[in-house]
Parts: C-alpha cells; sequence; structure tokens
C-alpha cells in the first residue's frame, strides 16, 4: 500500500547500481596520471575508474578515451566510459558505448547489466529484465545484478518476484546495503511496515551515510503512525542531503501532523 497523505504522494527510493571495471589501485586520491603514461590500455582505464569514483567524471571520460586510443577493441573501457556519460547525464552516449562494449565482448556481463539499468531508467522494464537475465546468465553469483533486477520486478509491479531477487543478492552478499533498502521498499509496498523498518535499519547499519535510507526509514514510520521517529529519520537524511526537496517537502508535511 502506497502512503497517498497531504499534497503530494510519497514513494520509497530504490538504487540501481552501475558496475565498472575492477583494478588494482589502492583507493588513494588521484590527479594525474604521471605514473601511468605511455603504459597500457589497462592502466589509463583504471585510471579513470579512480577519477570516476572520486566525481571527476569529466577527467575520468578523458583518461577512458586514451586507453581507447593505445586500444580500440578495450570492452571494459567502453562498458566504463558509459558509466561516466550516465553520470553526466548523456544517456545515448552512454548507450553507444555498453553496445560497442557488448560488440566487442559478448561475454562482457557488466555492460548488460547497464545497458538495463538505462532501460529501467527509461520505465522499459521488460528490457531491462531481460539484459539483467542476460548479465546473470554470464556471472550467476553476482548480487548487483539480482539487486537491479529485483528494481525491475518491483518497479513492473512484480513485488514478490523483486523481494526474491533481493533475498538472492542477501545470499550473495550479505552486507549489500542497497539490497536491503530495496528489500524494505517493497516490504513497505505489501504493508509489512515492521520487516521494511528491520530492513532499513540493516541498510543504514552497513552505511551509515545512506540518507535514501533513512528517508525511507521515515515514510514507514510515517505509514506506523509514529510521527516523532518519522521525523528524526528525515531530519538525518537531510543533514546528508540539504538540497534534497523529497526530504525537505516531506519534512513539511511531517511538521503538520
Amino acid at each position: 500500500m502506497r502512503i497517498m497523505k497531504g499534497i503530494f504522494a510519497l514513494f520509497a527510493i530504490v538504487s540501481l547500481l552501475f558496475l565498472a571495471g575492477c583494478h588494482s589501485h589502492s583507493g588513494k586520491p588521484v590527479s594525474d596520471a604521471s605514473s601511468v603514461k605511455l603504459l597500457s590500455a589497462n592502466a589509463y582505464n583504471n585510471f579513470a575508474v579512480d577519477l570516476r569514483k572520486q566525481g571527476d567524471v569529466e577527467k575520468a571520460i578523458d583518461y577512458y578515451n586514451k586507453a581507447l586510443e593505445i586500444d580500440p577493441r578495450h570492452a571494459m573501457a567502453y562498458n566504463n566510459r558509459g558509466v561516466a556519460w550516465k553520470f553526466k547525464g548523456d544517456i545515448e552516449r552512454a548507450i553507444a558505448d555498453y553496445q560497442e562494449a557488448m560488440e566487442i565482448d559478448p561475454l562482457l556481463a557488466a555492460a548488460y547489466n547497464n545497458r538495463g539499468v538505462i532501460y529501467g531508467i527509461q520505465g522499459n522494464y521488460p528490457r531491462a529484465i531481460a539484459y539483467y537475465n542476460k548479465a546473470l546468465g554470464l556471472d550467476v553469483y553476482n548480487a548487483d545484478f539480482y539487486n537491479n533486477r529485483g528494481v525491475a520486478r518491483e518497479q513492473k509491479g512484480d513485488v514478490d518476484d523483486a523481494i526474491d531477487n533481493y533475498n538472492m543478492a542477501l545470499k550473495i552478499d550479505s552486507e549489500h546495503a542497497y539490497a536491503y533498502n530495496n528489500r524494505g521498499a517493497a516490504f513497505r509496498v505489501k504493508g509489512a511496515y515492521e520487516r521494511a523498518i528491520d530492513d532499513y535499519t540493516m541498510a543504514i547499519e552497513l552505511q551509515p551515510g545512506y540518507a535514501d535510507a533513512y528517508y525511507n526509514r521515515g515514510i514507514a514510520w510515517h505509514a506506523k503512525g509514529d510521527m516523532r521517529q518519522a521525523r528524526a529519520d528525515i531530519k538525518k537524511a537531510l543533514s546528508l542531503n540539504p538540497k534534497s526537496k523529497k526530504y525537505q517537502q516531506f519534512l513539511s508535511y511531517l511538521k503538520t501532523k
């Protein structure tokens, strides 16, 4: 049951995961590529992954380009550049890069997953699910793929199937905060507010800065009629993400209760 009080509808936030290439960097901040210059396409790709994770998407794209200059058939660099384009909001370029990655390496599961995420964003859930199925056919033990397929199932209205997918994600990775958050959203839709709150709490314990999990738990507390707990969680979400209009609107609504 969705909550439909006040002048706006409240929907729990689900989390999709794009996948970039694995690499062996230490995770320390990076600023230039002097240490990898003139080396392999893999080195440029790995360096770019670090840059993108640190939020420097423009520079990351520059280094993915360098990787592809060295090796025009570097499937993972295309996939990872697609992730960067998506973060910039350039969906068409992201799609083109994922497609190129899949054509070069038909066994690159991450590219199928990422293409599925785009279909989900576009509201084409059957196509999204089809691509997640392909990704899982190539890597059946990937918790992120199950999490993403669960999101598509839930958005399609198949809540029980969604929960099954989140369960699989958590069986593979018991510390998957996003799967806990998303399963909580599914339980909330079913009216199982206590189970939803338990899952949101687990997500928060695993990732204390997870603002959306606090927001979602606030919605669940509201559904149970506990305005004090609801306000506390939304205030915490706002402290983590002060610019969120959604959080601000919900807190204003709660203050009238």
